[in-house]
């Protein structure tokens, strides 16, 4: 995803303390109140490279050819002192965030099969406990003959990481044995990152026109089911979206504690095995614990990345494999596909997978009610250097024919980031529907 430099800064305290997450300090809620938010144009790629070592520590995204930075109040005339190419977005990220906190309700569905949540649900954001109880009414909704939900482990917290199963009519023209009953896999994963919001309300809408368009007896969408397993992982990061909900609106990393450092978390999207330790060809050394993409001890070293791995080993050895993978994201508006960890190499599919991300982007803007652009490419290109990420995990390990990191709207902090207000909820998981409906009818044959 593209980088966005958010810097913790609490009253009273440095950001470098705040920042290295010493669980004393991290007790208190976070105050954003008066911070600044910055885009800085680099000079060039190297520049670019020394921009994010400079504010490894702070939460951050690039976004397009601009690094964004949130500067606590404090800082702001040391930062402006630097001199740097750099535009003010937001003069109060603070106000903005609790402009986003609108009241929610979560309006159930009547008991009984049939009955979906409201669709109001998407007008808003909510509490952790209130998207549990989204997802097990959706899974009522449509009944156990097309869903499953099931366990795949535990976060460091011990939060049950759930994952969802809905599929159609299971196929009977070929041998009964369960082997063959299996059909290509959708597997999507979402709030990787916890700050990602709008990653889970987009994973959200995707299952509720599933399931509605598949007990509305809609073409379209029975079709989808019976010829697709969809498993989706609404949260690969439990613990960190809550700590967003109750002490940092702006965390991004799990909430695990490392030997020797008071700094807390990993970076989930830096934690798979594939490539872990690949080194940047432009001599970037890795983030260290108190960094956001701070890669862990040892290749999928998190209790949350084994658990998603574990899955996606599964769902690889099925009789079709996986078909379409996409890990979303927020923000920035790109389709970015393997490889993230070099430029030097590039998948063999790569020119099909690119041929899908054009029409997907496409069909996302052509049903865009707010002007969205996407672009798309390898992401060693169109981001920047990431080993360890899901998408070239996916492809090259567990075999995904179309693999992604798809970073959701906006395109700027200037627009939210990843504090997108509440009323662009609803314009932005629409238009995914729509890139989603165009992908799945051309990916049946790879």
């Amino acid at each position: 995803m593209r980088f966005i430099v958010f810097l913790s800064a609490a009253p009273l305290i440095s950001a470098s303390s705040l920042l290295r997450s010493e669980p004393t300090v991290r007790e208190a809620s976070v105050n954003y109140n008066g911070h600044h938010v910055y885009s800085i144009t680099p000079s060039s790629r190297q520049d670019a490279r020394n921009l994010v070592k400079r504010f490894e520590e702070y939460p951050s995204q690039f976004s397009r050819n601009d690094f964004h930075v949130v500067i606590p109040r404090d800082e702001i005339a040391t930062f402006n002192s630097w001199g740097l190419n750099s535009r003010l977005l937001d003069d109060d990220l603070g106000n903005t965030i609790r402009l986003s906190n609108k009241p929610s309700m979560y309006k159930r569905g009547e008991t009984g099969t049939g009955n979906l949540p409201d669709i109001s649900w998407f007008d808003a954001y909510h509490a952790y406990a209130d998207h549990l109880q989204y997802w097990d009414d959706l899974v009522s909704a449509i009944g156990q003959a097309h869903s499953e939900k099931f366990s795949i482990g535990q976060s460091y917290e011990n939060r049950t990481i759930w994952a969802y199963h809905l599929f159609g009519d299971r196929v009977t023209d070929r041998t009964a044995d369960a082997k063959a009953q299996e059909k290509p896999v959708i597997l999507w994963h979402a709030t990787v990152h916890a700050r990602e919001w709008i990653s889970t309300a987009v994973i959200e809408y995707l299952a509720y026109q599933l399931v509605d368009g598949y007990l509305k007896d809609d073409a379209d969408v029975v079709s989808y089911l019976n010829n697709y397993d969809f498993y989706l992982v609404p949260f690969h990061n439990p613990d960190g979206f809550v700590y967003t909900q109750t002490t940092d609106r702006l965390w991004r990393k799990n909430r695990q504690p490392r030997a020797n450092t008071t700094c807390i978390g990993t970076d989930g999207n830096r934690n798979w095995k594939f490539q872990w330790d690949a080194e940047d060809p432009e001599g970037a050394a890795p983030a260290g614990p108190c960094g956001q993409t701070f890669r862990g001890l040892a290749p999928g070293d998190t209790p949350e990345n084994k658990a998603l791995s574990s899955l996606s080993q599964r769902l690889s050895e099925t009789e079709f494999g996986i078909r379409s993978f996409i890990d979303w994201h927020s923000y920035g508006q790109q389709v970015a596909t393997p490889y993230g960890y070099t430029c030097d190499s590039y998948p063999e599919s790569l020119p099909r997978m690119l041929e899908v991300a054009n029409g997907t982007a496409s069909a996302i803007e052509a049903a865009s009610e707010r002007g969205s652009v996407y672009e798309f490419g390898p992401g060693c290109q169109l981001i920047y250097f990431a080993a360890g990420n899901s998408r070239d995990i996916h492809y090259r390990v567990f075999g995904a024919n179309h693999s992604w990191t798809l970073e959701l709207s906006p395109q700027s902090a200037g627009e939210g980031g990843f504090v997108l207000p509440p009323e662009q909820i609803g314009p932005v998981v629409r238009e995914q529907w729509a890139g989603q409906q165009w992908l799945l009818k051309n990916v049946t044959e790879n």
